[in-house]
């Protein structure tokens, strides 16, 4: 709306201090909004427009050189529901099956109940170490010796430094046998080396599907709310490719002759996949099999988690020789055979609180070290908790060092 106002004289703070400017006389005209002025207000719009299109240039810039020097984003690894996709191992399995019978491989169910090949426990082949210890320690020869008084004259070992994590993560899956599979070995889902000359001699193999995410639920003994996330899931699938990956050589193979010298893997894997889980197939070698069904161990699970690294390379030694009342071994012995090469002051000191430990959880009745370390070298002897024994209070005693030493 327009406004009325006076004119009214010029500025008298003007520069010109001498000049005197005439009075005008007063008029009323009628003057329009400044906002409508057709020059104004185009102008300050245009103004706006050319800012704005400056800031907008300088951060496309700036994202631009961003992402020149970030490098690419990893892909997301799917974090588990935490329940096994029962559709997708049922599925593979009725594959399996459908297989079996057109090639005439007969099957047995399994019921496990934490069997591990007794020729593994006493080999530093799961040595408690940090993966990077690990990896610094492996040699650049195509074979690894693991030296061990149990070796049967040499056992060598290809492939990837492994450690207690790997040894979980084996324990987890002859844990989660399902089937034995008996047939030619060039016919079984994947041809295993047979045991003789002729491809069509039977063979015995133990077979398993599986999720990441069970595996590592059976390892764990829980679930987490909202499931495993993607970085358990990766962490533990790269666990089982390094299993994957390790051939073994027996000089002399416990009760498989016909493997001596000969190279012999773990296991074998075919992976079946979906878009949220990452699904196995695996058949653990001949020998392998057989060793599960007369050549084991058993551990306890339950045990196990509650027990440090070196603790579980302990437990599994030691529960190798539970057949006997009691048992006796030189500390240096034990060490070299679970792979410890630290000091063996040190080493002891951590060894005595993991088996108090298992002495309270009930695997140990009692055990006792001997020696000074010196003169005498340490020597541990333990006593099997019998059925229906109480565990004792205190260890026997430990000749010459208390507990905290």
């Amino acid at each position: 709306m327009a406004r009325r106002m006076a004119l009214e004289p010029t500025d008298a703070g003007s520069s010109d201090v001498g000049s005197v400017i005439a009075p005008q006389p007063t008029r009323e005209i009628l003057e329009p909004p400044a906002a409508s002025s057709p020059n104004i207000a185009p102008e300050r719009l245009t103004i706006t427009l050319q800012r704005l299109e400056e800031t907008a240039r300088k951060r496309s810039k700036a994202k631009a050189a961003t992402a020149a020097v970030s490098p690419p984003a990893k892909p997301r690894v799917p974090a588990s529901s935490g329940t096994p996709t029962r559709t997708v191992i049922a599925a593979a399995n009725r594959k399996l099956e459908t297989f079996l019978r057109e090639h005439g491989i007969e099957q047995y169910q399994l019921f496990p109940s934490n069997e591990f090949p007794t020729p593994f426990t006493r080999l530093p082949l799961f040595p408690p170490i940090r993966r990077t210890t690990a990896r610094k320690a492996a040699q650049a020869e195509d074979w690894t010796v693991l030296h061990s008084r149990w070796d049967g004259g040499g056992v060598f070992k290809a492939g990837p430094a492994l450690t207690i994590y790997d040894e979980d993560t084996l324990i987890g899956l002859l844990t989660l046998r399902s089937q034995r599979l008996t047939g030619p070995a060039r016919l079984l889902p994947i041809p295993a080396p047979g045991s003789g000359t002729d491809p069509d001699d039977p063979v015995n193999v133990h077979t398993l599907y599986c999720l990441i995410s069970q595996l590592e639920t059976t390892i764990q003994g829980r679930t987490p709310k909202g499931g495993w996330g993607g970085r358990a899931i990766e962490k533990r699938r790269g666990s089982l490719n390094r299993l994957a990956a390790i051939t073994l050589r027996f000089e002399q193979p416990k009760g498989a002759n016909a493997f001596q010298g000969k190279a012999i893997r773990l296991f074998d894997i075919e992976y079946v996949s979906t878009k949220d889980e990452s699904c196995y197939y695996i058949q653990i070698h001949p020998v392998v099999s057989a060793w599960l069904e007369n050549y084991r161990t058993f551990l306890s699970l339950d045990l196990r988690r509650k027990l440090s690294s070196l603790g579980k390379a302990l437990h599994r030694f030691l529960a190798s020789q539970k057949s006997n009342a009691s048992y006796s071994v030189l500390l240096s012995v034990l060490f070299e055979a679970i792979g410890v090469h630290c000091e063996l002051r040190v080493v002891k000191r951590d060894a005595i609180g993991q088996l108090n430990r298992m002495r309270d959880e009930g695997f140990l009745h009692s055990y006792a070290i001997a020696g000074n370390g010196r003169s005498e070298p340490w020597k541990l002897t333990v006593l099997f908790r019998e059925p229906g024994s109480v565990p004792t209070s205190a260890p026997l005693a430990d000749t010459g060092h208390s507990p905290s030493c």
